[in-house]
């Protein structure tokens, strides 16, 4: 199972509808319990907007659609910054330490999202914590240059 399913199963009160006639502008929609989802997209885009879809159904509420007031752009972003982490954990920084990885586009490529979702996640990540120890052997660092260590204790 990739993760786009795994995003999908984790939530069986959703319906995730795949739908051509989106406009080319909207990648995806949440309607209650809806998702729909413009087919046009890359897989690395659409695993990016089941995840921020998500996060609208975890934290959203209203009418969000024209984000004309402050309360409604924080509920885009608080929906955005959640389904940037449900696409990246800690884990998969973890793992793209452990493939190889040196770039933001190394990463976003080896974890099969696009570079602005691993910059959210990490971006997320940095607001909220100093360093993530993760499988109690890698400690994750992270910079208020948008950069990432990783260390491994041994």
């Amino acid at each position: 199972m990739d993760k786009i399913e795994e995003l999908m199963s984790a939530y069986p009160a959703l319906t995730f509808i795949f739908d051509s006639h989106m406009p080319d502008g909207q990648k995806g929609l949440y309607i209650n319990d809806h998702i729909y989802l413009n087919t046009r997209q890359t897989r690395e885009e659409l695993l990016g907007t089941i995840a921020e879809e998500i996060g609208h159904y975890l934290t959203s509420s209203g009418d969000i659609s024209v984000l004309d007031t402050n309360e409604k752009r924080k509920q885009e972003r608080r929906a955005r910054d959640i389904g940037a982490i449900l696409a990246v954990s800690p884990v998969d920084i973890v793992d793209c330490f452990n493939g190889g990885c040196k770039t933001i586009l190394e990463c976003a490529a080896y974890l099969g999202v696009t570079k602005e979702v691993f910059e959210d996640a990490v971006s997320y990540y940095a607001t909220k914590f100093d360093t993530i120890t993760v499988k109690d052997k890698y400690t994750i660092r992270f910079y208020e240059n948008g950069s990432v260590g990783v260390l491994k204790k041994f």
